[in-house]
């Protein structure tokens, strides 16, 4: 990364934002899916859905009936079905574009491309999540100026208040995210009436180094329902915090 790029980096987390009281009272926990793997779809679905809850699923149109790690990726029914059930599609960019090594114009046409994808196959669509969280300011500013809101990495729970413009994410891996971690995690969140945003790929019993397992997610999500946070897709907790 170049000076100037780690510069316009480092600008992007003090300006350009939006943000969001977070004065509810009650905590919100968030689970989000990157690129989108089929057995996110399916299972990650249907857990969620075994706790009443609806999730965050943030697609790539090129990744669309391929395969990303040797994993199967979704397909546009399997989408539609999402929208259906009351889950929320986001864009993720057309070809899983690093935001921060491209220029505002190219990542426009990559997202209009995504958005041609959503529009051909009638998927409603409002937020952003940056590809690998990488970002600065100049495509910060342009992801704003088209998204209702962007989520980026970076962990742990926002208390206090949010920024629309790069919401901040917690990890949800096999392989790094520890079971004391997530509860501490969620019960901070539920303490400080905050907001926790998980992310993660694939739901498989023999997860990649970017996916979860059925026994971890169903954890996280038990956890943040004993502790009494609600369990929102990202859309609606945005809409819980405008109240």
């Amino acid at each position: 990364m170049t000076l100037l790029k780690k510069i316009s980096r480092r600008l992007a987390s003090h300006l350009g934002c939006a943000w969001l009281p977070l004065k509810q009272g009650q905590g919100v926990v968030s689970f989000t899916f990157d690129d989108v793997p089929a057995s996110a779809c399916i299972l990650g679905k249907q857990l969620l859905e075994e706790f009443d809850a609806r999730g965050t699923f943030f697609v790539c149109g090129d990744l669309t009936d391929g395969q990303e790690q040797g994993h199967p990726c979704h397909s546009v029914e399997a989408l539609q079905h999402l929208v259906e059930d009351g889950h929320e599609v986001g864009c993720h960019t057309f070809s899983h574009t690093n935001c921060a090594t491209h220029s505002v114009k190219e990542l426009k046409r990559d997202w209009e491309k995504n958005q041609d994808f959503f529009t051909k196959n009638t998927i409603a669509n409002k937020g952003f999540a940056f590809p690998f969280g990488a970002y600065d300011l100049g495509s910060k500013l342009a992801a704003s100026q088209r998204f209702a809101y962007n989520r980026i990495t970076g962990g742990g729970t926002q208390t206090g208040r949010a920024d629309l413009a790069a919401l901040r994410a917690q990890s949800l891996y096999a392989n790094k995210t520890s079971l004391d971690k997530i509860k501490k995690l969620i019960d901070k969140t539920a303490q400080q009436g905050g907001w926790l945003i998980f992310y993660s790929h694939e739901v498989d019993e023999t997860p990649g180094p970017w996916g979860t397992t059925p026994a971890q997610l169903r954890y996280a999500l038990a956890q943040a329902k004993i502790s009494g946070c609600q369990i929102l897709s990202v859309r609606d907790a945005i809409l819980f915090f405008q109240r």
